[in-house]
This record gives structure tokens, C-alpha cells and sequence, in this order.
């Protein structure tokens, strides 16, 4: 399993002053900025990281954006989190085959009124992960809708993971695994399924995805 290191504070993207070296700091493939996402090397001295990688999540509403984002940045979950205004971001640094990798993860929110400018986050991204809640079947209906609005404005070739959340509810389950996995082989996803709650698989999937 891949080294996890601790990621850099949360904010709001029109609050990040950050000063960006491009001299130093590698873009992301897709030439999105890098920010001042760091990672400290074995002499205790601070260095930028090999890749950058700009992820976006979407999906419905509830479906466990946020709760994903502080367990896999900050190993932590917060039952009753409120819906995201907007749009928030951290970063994660890992490292995937020997290679320091910062994830700038963005979390979207999952509201009708807020769709416009999720798309807009969609042109710079590197990849986009899906998600929707195993005990709600709207939000896995919905996912068709997300993946339109994907391709739309980034392409057919963006890397995108289907990702169902909450497994610690097996019981409350309304949809099947083997469903979640068809639509992925049909839509030519990666598919998970994992638990913010318990951290089933958060890194994991997170880490594939990086690869």
C-alpha cells in the first residue's frame, strides 16, 4: 500500500493567495496551475512534488463528497457534514511507484443551482470521480446526468472513476454492486465502492486513480 502523507490546509478558492513558482513546481497534464503543494523529503528539507493531478467529485447531493475528501486528506469523519457551497478543495500528497504525486482534490457541490460551475471545473481537470450513495438509488440514477456534463466539457478522454460510498450501511444497500460495476464496464470507468466513514477503500481507489 502506498506511503500516505499528510495533506495541506483546506480552502476556499477564492480565498487562495498562494504564490505559484513555476520554475519549480510541476503543471498538471492538462496545464492546470499547481499551487504550493509541498511534500518534505528524508533531509527534513521542503520539495514540490514530482506530479500534479487536479480530481474532481461529483455527484448528487449527500452523496459522501466532503466526507470522502476529509478521510482521505485528513483520516477523519464528521457524521451530519452540511452540503458544500460552491466549491472546496485539498490536497493530498502520496506516493504511487516511487513518484511523489500531490492530488489537488476538488469537491463540488451537489445542487441543481450550483451545476454551472461545477462544469467549468470539468476543462482543467485530470480526472473526475463519480460518486453516489449505495442506499440512495436516485443518486445512482443521476450518474448518467454527471457523466454527460462531464464528457461535455472535458472530453471523452478524461480519466473518470465511478465510485459508490457508504458500504458501512450494507444493510440500507439499494444498489447492487454488479450494477455499479456494469455501468462502469459500459461506460468505460473504473469502479469502487468504499466507505467514508469507516475508510474502506478510500485510498485505495484515490491511489488507483493517481496510477
Amino acid at each position: 500500500m502506498s506511503d500516505i502523507y499528510p495533506c495541506a490546509s483546506s480552502a476556499r478558492q477564492q480565498n487562495s493567495k498562494e504564490t505559484v513558482d513555476k520554475r519549480e513546481t510541476p503543471t498538471s497534464p492538462r496545464g492546470q496551475p499547481v499551487g504550493k503543494e509541498t511534500s518534505i523529503n528524508e533531509e527534513g528539507s521542503v520539495s514540490p512534488p514530482d506530479r500534479l493531478f487536479k480530481i474532481v467529485l461529483v455527484g448528487n447531493s449527500s452523496v459522501g463528497k466532503t466526507s470522502l475528501l476529509r478521510r482521505f486528506c485528513d483520516d477523519c469523519f464528521h457524521p451530519g457534514t452540511s452540503a458544500t457551497v460552491g466549491i472546496d478543495y485539498s490536497v493530498k500528497t502520496i506516493t504511487v511507484d516511487s513518484s511523489q504525486v500531490a492530488l489537488q482534490m476538488w469537491d463540488t457541490a451537489g445542487q441543481e443551482r450550483y451545476r454551472s460551475i461545477t462544469k467549468q471545473f470539468f476543462r482543467k481537470a485530470d480526472g473526475v470521480v463519480v460518486m453516489y450513495d449505495i442506499t440512495a438509488e436516485p443518486s445512482f440514477t443521476a450518474v448518467r446526468q454527471w457523466l454527460t456534463s462531464v464528457k461535455e466539457s472535458a472530453g471523452d478522454d478524461i480519466p473518470i472513476m465511478l465510485l459508490g460510498n457508504k458500504t458501512d450501511k450494507e444493510m440500507e444497500r439499494q444498489v447492487q454492486k454488479r450494477v455499479g460495476e456494469r455501468l462502469a464496464k459500459e461506460c468505460q470507468m473504473t469502479f469502487y465502492e468504499c466507505s467514508a466513514c469507516s475508510g474502506h477503500n478510500v485510498a485505495e481507489s484515490m491511489v488507483h486513480l493517481a496510477r
